[in-house]
């Protein structure tokens, strides 16, 4: 199927056809992302969120545990948000480092972490680090690599500071996904409601960011799902994309259904969304990238 706005690149995922400019896509992150008092750096979590978000990190540390090794203690978080996973990490006993591009979301959340991050723009600090021999054993990039303008040089210039056993940690929204076309050739969707023009320029897929990461001298060690809220779309009762009004509850029983399988057994759990992500499935992807 073919899209107005966007095509399926080399790797197969998804484009913009018209991208925005380096200088409106700052803009957009100084105006909208990082500036707006509306945005999700100023609210208020529920205390189930919290607890998810805290889930979703011991799920994280459970997973590069298995594939950087023990010894692998130097974390990166480029485009840290909101402080969480750095926070995590140094209680963990991790050496960490954030990156983003603004100060709001860390000292709005995690204001106690405001010193173990650099602030800027992610390519100019990468390649500030490489140049002062600075190394991580993992880079975390959680939704970084779908808003920036060029991800294959992003990752080119990551690999200058990533140690020799070092490992990708990469999570990216799953969009034009099989369900998500299904959806729409059967009408159930009226249209890509997931477009963003001006603040995703890249729409991945299992294959495609695969694929990326193969030409960049990278293999997959790990692939997993994350989420099962886009099967509510399934659901004309449930479907949140044409009926707004039932999207919080979705998200809602997506936190309390994923804390319960998280209560029961982190390994199953993981077990669960490695099917999910054999599939393609899953509102979220996550890719662990080691060298060839």
């Amino acid at each position: 199927m073919e899209f107005e706005k966007v095509f399926k690149n080399q790797y197969g995922y998804y484009e913009l056809k018209k991208r925005p400019t380096a200088e409106e896509r700052q803009a957009e992150f100084e105006n909208e992302y990082f500036q707006n008092s509306m945005s999700s750096y100023e609210q208020q979590y529920e205390p189930a969120e919290l607890v998810f978000f805290e889930n979703k990190l011991k799920q994280k540390q459970y997973l590069i545990e298995q594939h950087a090794g023990a010894g692998a203690k130097r974390f990166l978080d480029i485009g840290c948000g909101e402080g969480f996973a750095i926070s995590h990490f140094d209680k963990a006993g991790y050496e960490v480092t954030g990156m983003d591009y603004s100060h709001y979301g860390v000292s709005k959340h995690n204001p106690h972490m405001a010193d173990k991050v650099i602030y800027g723009d992610c390519y100019r600090l990468v390649a500030d680090a490489a140049k002062e021999g600075l190394k991580w054993d993992i880079i975390n990039m959680d939704a970084v690599l779908d808003m920036v303008l060029n991800p294959k040089e992003l990752i080119e210039k990551c690999d200058a500071i990533l140690a020799e056993e070092g490992i990708f940690f990469i999570k990216v929204a799953n969009n034009y996904s099989d369900l998500q076309i299904k959806l729409i050739n059967e009408g159930k969707l009226k249209r890509d409601y997931w477009l963003d023009e001006t603040g995703h320029p890249s729409y991945f897929n299992k294959d495609g960011l695969i694929a990326l990461f193969d030409d960049c001298g990278y293999r997959c060690v790990d692939f997993v799902g994350d989420s099962f809220i886009d099967f509510n779309l399934l659901n004309e009762n449930t479907n949140y994309y044409e009926n707004k009004s039932v999207g919080k509850s979705c998200y809602r029983a997506k936190v309390e259904l994923e804390n319960m399988m998280h209560e029961k057994s982190v390994e199953d759990t993981i077990e669960v969304y490695r099917l999910l992500g054999k599939m393609g499935y899953g509102r979220e992807i996550i890719g662990i990238f080691k060298r060839k």
